[in-house]
């Protein structure tokens, strides 16, 4: 079955100057209001001919698709979970509910992808897109990289603008303190560019610059997002680090954002998440000094999902908090039951610390308590083995790049929780509990200490962003995370994460929050876990500067003032909207605060040209087709 897939808005009109309402249509390519080819052809002289049809490189495996080959099969076949690859590919993410994947026991669809992507390599070509977007109504999405759980670079039938090519690192000429903001200079950063490429650049020029763990992440949804890393408990966020920016906002205008610049969006930019407010061309970030320091990698193993495994990750995670306190960083990966065919080691937790600017000795003292406690104390039932590796290095960005990247390009699902350093110090066997509740034996949990002091007391420019005020209180940032392959594996293991897995977690600290970049697009409660405070000031500014929802996204700012109805009855409606599965080309809805009057009568064309009749919105005298939420839906006529 498929579906038709139509974004209806009406503005928020002031009830003293009701005067005019605004009808905007999100469409699709079947539809009869979609842009004609010279329409096209239009764009694509404005962007230099670099506009790009849509593709999936998947559909080289399948022999009924016109591009198939097992030549290129196999190259794609070789390269599919590697991040390079997806960056450089327009119409492919990392984790991508993809709709032709490069199997040909799989389906094979376009109706997961972009109808066309801009290929962006100036200013100039951003402007035109989301001009564009704006004149027609077709749906606009950004994408850098692609490295975006919540599915937010994504979206069948729409028009994305692709910054991956826009690249380039400027360095400050002083390397003297910013505005008393503790940096020696200041670093541009085209939207295009990778962490891997800018730690480079950051070890070549003998400064750290303030980036993600992957190599392969883009700068700029990390940055919009929040953005932790390896040393944000030094130096705070990634948006902390944030001193202006260069964007392209809903009304198609260049635009300098800085805290003396549209004050405003820069609050909001900095931690209010991509593709909500405008497209960024560039960020310019605090550096600092090269930093020493040393790294302790370690692993543990026993028997698989037993008491001794759970106690042995709640006893660990008690020692966070002191460790954060002392400077310390780290990632860490729980796997309750590996495919080990030794059940007696099959349960292993593994991952790195960091410890910017402390030396070997400092690194091994502050790890003693939580070693001796761990490595074969007499409260484990079953044996626990243990290694780790220190190593030490002179210049962090330098010794960051030696870290292998991770795979990509499967589906998947995660979610996120902060927790804080008195909720890890609280009841030793209720964490245990609650971290055993919310990974079953075949997940997997995450687990980064990534805040505390240089969150907590970042120095950030204009006083404050929109990062989420619980980060200010974190110790670590835990999330689920679990594979999938079709529909009804999907179904089971997203219901799973949001209604046990999630909400075990959260009752570990139940007045925290989430981090959006890294989170569940389907959270029912996303406006507080995801924003908390913020949201408020964040809704308010959307209106303001994306006045007709130019930029749409789930979970992101402004969504609650659209209803996505009329989707497949085999997913759950919380699914609807999310990512690049067929679902999205469903109906969606708009409103906001002031519907007056409501009632059934106009008769309106469907995108087939057949006649339905829909509810009708008759505001101010204007009639508005759109369908309503709870009515009966269209019926042909």
């Amino acid at each position: 079955m498929s579906f038709i897939f139509s974004l209806f808005l009406l503005v928020t009109l002031a009830a003293e100057a009701l005067t005019a309402t605004l009808d905007s249509c999100k469409i699709v390519a079947n539809s009869s209001d979609w842009p004609s080819i010279s329409d096209w052809q239009n764009l694509n002289a404005s962007v230099s001919g670099r506009l790009i049809a849509a593709s999936s490189p998947g559909a080289v495996c399948h022999p009924g698709q016109p591009t198939f080959n097992n030549v290129s099969c196999a190259a794609v076949r070789s390269q599919w979970l590697d991040y390079a690859f997806h960056a450089s590919n327009p119409f492919t993410t990392d984790y991508n509910d993809d709709t032709c994947l490069p199997d040909a026991t799989a389906p094979c669809s376009s109706a997961g992808y972009p109808a066309y992507a801009i290929e962006a390599v100036d200013v100039a070509d951003i402007q035109s897109g989301v001009r564009f977007a704006a004149k027609t109504g077709v749906r606009l999405i950004v994408k850098g990289t692609g490295h975006d759980y919540p599915g937010r670079s994504k979206g069948p039938g729409a028009l994305e603008i692709w910054t991956h090519r826009l690249t380039g690192l400027t360095l400050s000429a002083s390397k003297r303190a910013i505005n008393g903001l503790q940096s020696i200079g200041a670093l541009k950063i085209a939207a295009g560019m990778q962490w891997g490429e800018i730690y480079t650049y950051a070890a070549q020029h003998n400064f750290t610059v303030i980036g993600g763990a992957n190599l392969n992440v883009g700068v700029g949804g990390w940055a919009l997002g929040g953005g932790h890393g390896p040393v944000t408990n030094v130096f705070g966020m990634g948006a902390d680090q944030i001193l202006e920016l260069e964007v392209v906002t809903a009304d198609g205008e260049y635009r300098v954002v800085n805290e003396a610049s549209y004050p405003d969006l820069f609050w909001a930019l900095r931690g209010g998440g991509g593709s909500t407010f405008a497209v960024m061309l560039s960020v310019t970030v605090k550096i600092y000094p090269s930093i020493p320091g040393t790294s302790v990698s370690f692993s543990y193993s026993t028997t698989a999902a037993s008491d001794t495994y759970w106690s042995l990750a709640a006893r660990f995670h008690t020692y966070l908090p002191s460790l954060s306190e002392a400077g310390a960083s780290g990632y860490f990966y729980l796997y309750p039951q590996t495919s080990n065919p030794d059940p007696s080691v099959a349960g292993t937790m593994s991952g790195i610390f960091i410890f910017p600017q402390k030396t070997r000795q400092q690194a091994a003292q502050l790890l003693t308590p939580l070693q001796r406690d761990l490595n074969g104390s007499s409260w484990a039932v079953d044996p626990i083995h243990a290694s780790s590796t220190p190593r030490d290095f002179d210049d962090f960005s330098s010794f960051w790049l030696t870290n292998p990247p991770e795979e990509v390009g499967f589906d998947g699902r995660l979610g996120s929780w902060l927790l804080d350093g008195a909720a890890l110090n609280t009841s030793l066997s209720s964490l245990q509990t609650q971290l055993r509740k919310s990974t079953p034996p075949t997940a997997n949990l995450i687990s980064h200490l990534v805040a505390g002091p240089g969150v907590r007391n970042a120095q950030i420019p204009g006083g404050s962003n929109a990062v989420l005020p619980a980060w200010r209180k974190t110790c670590i940032h835990v999330g689920r995370i679990w594979s999938y392959l079709d529909f009804a594996e999907k179904a089971t293991v997203t219901t799973e994460l949001r209604e046990s897995g999630m909400p075990a977690l959260k009752q570990i600290a139940p007045r925290m929050g989430a981090y959006l970049s890294e989170s569940d697009p389907t959270n029912p409660n996303w406006i507080q876990d995801y924003y908390g405070s913020n949201y408020p000031r964040l809704l308010a500014i959307k209106k303001q500067w994306d006045p007709n929802g130019v930029f749409w996204c789930k979970p992101c700012v402004g969504n609650e003032l659209w209803d996505v109805v009329d989707g497949p009855s085999n997913e759950s409606k919380l699914e609807w909207g999310v990512g690049q599965t067929p679902e999205f080309a469903g109906t969606l809805l708009g409103f906001d605060d002031y519907i007056w009057f409501l009632r059934m009568s106009r008769s309106c064309h469907d995108y087939t040209g057949a006649q339905v009749k829909l509810p009708k919105i008759l505001l101010n005298g204007n009639n508005i087709c759109m369908l309503i939420p709870g009515g009966e839906g269209p019926t042909t006529t």
